[in-house]
């Protein structure tokens, strides 16, 4: 028992460290006309450039236009050694506009790098990218790459495509896109700390039942079992719902307070189970699963939607979402099923993890609000 309320309790304050979302995201998009001449820019995270290129050159700690604009040629220098278009052996030199701008996306401001190229042929274009990745953890660029009536979309971070990409441009790019999101898909609930907790608040208990002011371990692994796939099930409904229907403007985006609710709702579970008062946990885990749901959708809309596959995109990124909730699922089922049996872990083990984890809560909550 201890050994195991150990391993959680690691586990747990290993994570503590780190930010729920802890992502950087640089946009690169291409299109292609019939001449093989390419027209593209590529948006930078400023505060990520600004590590990288020590873009503050009066060492104030403030950012100004004037320091980016004398910086304009050592950018794009770096990302000309850090970003390369192949046709064959060919290398498509990058030509970068002189007129750079600055945009904001998802609450953070990017630098952005218009530029052409040409190339020979473009029936098979090789991209490579390596910006960033020293700078940033779980750095990743979003490819869109058009093509008359195609688009290709496609994700390169650190543990998918070792930094570079063959493109068949003459293929279509629907099973590519559809496998890109639900990478990303799983890749976010795995690092969404705070979306695993409120699973996991919820899983402390789905192996016990309260008897005279106490938890006890249920006897019957069917029980548990069944148990444990309605509050899964509710789950993923109704996360399902919002994330879909948000991704595809069916229901308008809620803002950052969502992120506020997502760590209310975890504080909610903690404390449910210090002091039971709510024992249908599958209607608790609906009605926050519709929040965690738009949380999801604030993920998907970052890596943005392709208007051709729009409908795989949310698809593909939702079955991601749910691979990944199986495989959190099938890592703490067991340990639970064990600790059931344990009456230390029943009296003391559910208290003293769920304090763990609510004081994160806690703390994200103050963070965000």
């Amino acid at each position: 028992m201890i050994k195991s309320v150990m391993v959680l309790s690691f586990l747990l304050l290993f994570s503590s460290s780190l930010n729920a979302h802890e992502l950087s995201t640089t946009y690169v998009s291409i299109g292609v006309d019939q001449e093989h001449k390419l027209d593209g820019e590529v948006k930078l995270d400023i505060l990520d450039l600004k590590e990288v290129l020590n873009l503050d050159l009066d060492l104030d700690g403030q950012l100004t236009w004037g320091e980016i604009e004398s910086s304009t040629n050592r950018v794009q220098a770096y990302v000309s050694s850090g970003m390369s278009l192949i046709m064959g052996d060919s290398p498509c030199a990058l030509n970068f506009d002189a007129n750079i701008a600055l945009q904001e996306l998802n609450g953070v401001s990017y630098l952005v790098l218009p530029f052409t190229s040409q190339c020979d042929d473009l029936s098979t274009l090789r991209i490579s990218y390596s910006l960033l990745f020293e700078a940033a953890a779980n750095h990743k660029a979003i490819f869109r790459v058009q093509l008359e009536q195609e688009e290709h979309v496609f994700i390169m971070d650190d543990k998918n495509t070792q930094h570079s990409i063959n493109l068949d441009l003459n293929e279509s790019s629907i099973f590519f896109t559809f496998m890109t999101f639900i990478y990303q898909g799983i890749f976010h609930i795995l690092i969404g700390l705070d979306h695993i907790l409120f699973l996991f608040t919820l899983l402390l208990t789905v192996c016990l039942y309260r008897e005279k002011g106490e938890w006890k371990g249920i006897e019957s692994s069917r029980t548990i079992i069944k148990k444990t796939l309605w509050i899964v099930t509710s789950f993923t409904l109704a996360h399902s719902i919002t994330l879909s229907g948000t991704a595809l403007g069916l229901i308008p985006t809620m803002g950052s307070w969502i992120e506020v609710v997502i760590a209310a709702s975890i504080l909610f579970n903690v404390v449910n189970n210090i002091f039971p008062f709510i024992h249908k946990l599958s209607l608790i885990t609906f009605v926050f699963g519709l929040i965690h749901g738009m949380g999801f959708a604030g993920a998907l809309s970052e890596l943005g939607l392709s208007d051709q596959h729009q409908l795989l995109s949310v698809v593909a990124f939702n079955l991601g979402v749910e691979l990944g909730q199986i495989a959190i699922l099938l890592l703490l089922l067991p340990i639970l099923l064990k600790l059931r049996k344990n009456k230390h872990y029943c009296w003391y083990g559910v208290q003293f993890l769920s304090v763990v984890v609510g004081g994160l809560a806690v703390y994200w909550i103050l963070d965000r609000w």
